[in-house]
């Protein structure tokens, strides 16, 4: 008995013919103009992973019980003053608004602005009534 013998090399599976072939050449060539086109015409620029963007980390914090190493981690407030707010809040009691922090020897109207957006609102004080 003879087996039948199959034209295709590969048992049964043919290349794609001449005419196949250049339909998808050209798909792939369009495909490839089409996403250089994009990148040309794209305003956004890549991503460089060389150099990321800076990192920007938004913290507040409540002034009138942070700790002095807290403190320390606002702008234009290094552990010195930081410590001179603790001890400012301990002598005479917790800030009743932003603008109080001012009361601190060494916190200007410069200073303030710079560290105003990172102090949480302050909240009114409970009447502690005895």
């Amino acid at each position: 008995m003879v087996s039948p013998v199959s034209d295709h090399p590969a048992g049964g599976l043919s290349s794609p013919s001449s005419a196949g072939q250049l339909l998808l050449t050209g798909l792939a060539g369009l495909g490839l103009l089409s996403m250089t086109a994009w990148l040309l015409v794209r305003r956004e620029p890549l991503v460089d992973h060389e150099r990321p963007p800076p990192a920007t980390i938004r913290f507040s914090l409540d002034i009138n019980t942070a700790a002095a190493a807290e403190l320390s981690q606002l702008p234009g407030i290094g552990p010195t003053m930081a410590r001179r707010i603790v001890a400012h809040r301990q002598q005479h009691g917790p800030f009743p608004n932003i603008a109080a922090i001012a009361r601190v020897s060494g916190i200007g109207p410069v200073t303030l602005e710079q560290i105003r957006p990172f102090i949480r609102p302050i909240a009114p004080q409970p009447d502690r009534g005895s």
